[in-house]
């Protein structure tokens, strides 16, 4: 009868909509998370993150704190980044771990900190010996190192391989802490350059 095939009809959409809300592969959840990360939105972020995000929107207001305009040019490159995501490797030995491969572009704002870093001890130098005041050298730092975010390009390239931990039938990221690679990429080669700055000076002969 009609009255049976409306039923019988609701009851397949029923059923339709129950088997689609099924919990996101690790490679889509992976895909959202750098969506999230890309747009800086950081209360989506942690949806699909082991750990609690709350405190990057501090990280960023303490930067605001030191200068506003550097700021606001560092966080506009560290959110214009690309990335290509491969399909997920469960573990053959536990079924609640897998992995994701991902290639990441983004802004080599390492190089652009080691640059900023050699034409600040120049700047203080030369404005020092000619009579500028502290502030004076400050604010044309803080326009230089502005003026190199803003010029640098899109050219660092990370491969890395993101794990993720199935917890109550949903798939989340863990630790970035914990990955070194994902952490550079997402800092745009800041981490990696801080490294190779701190072991240059650490293998100078001492005084």
């Amino acid at each position: 009868s009609y009255i049976y095939f409306i039923f019988l009809s609701l009851m397949l959409l029923a059923f339709t909509g129950c088997g689609s809300n099924q919990p996101d592969p690790p490679e889509k959840v992976v895909e959202n998370f750098l969506k999230a990360i890309k747009e800086q939105n950081f209360a989506s972020a942690k949806t699909y993150y082991v750990e609690n995000l709350d405190n990057m929107a501090n990280f960023r207001n303490q930067v605001e704190d030191i200068s506003p305009s550097v700021a606001d040019a560092l966080f506009k490159k560290l959110g214009d980044f690309t990335y290509t995501v491969g399909k997920s490797q469960l573990s053959d030995t536990d079924s609640s771990k897998a992995t994701v491969d991902v290639t990441l572009v983004c802004h080599n704002l390492g190089k652009t900190f080691e640059t900023t870093v050699l034409d600040y001890i120049r700047t203080d130098l030369e404005m020092t010996f000619d009579g500028a005041k502290s502030d004076d050298i400050v604010k044309e730092t803080e326009t230089l190192l502005v003026k190199q975010i803003n010029e640098s390009t899109e050219t660092f390239t990370q491969d890395v391989t993101i794990s993720l931990t199935k917890e109550k039938d949903t798939w989340k990221l863990d630790k970035i802490s914990e990955n070194p690679d994902l952490l550079n990429a997402l800092s745009g080669n800041i981490i990696y350059t801080i490294d190779k700055l701190s072991a240059q000076l650490e293998s100078l002969p001492s005084a």
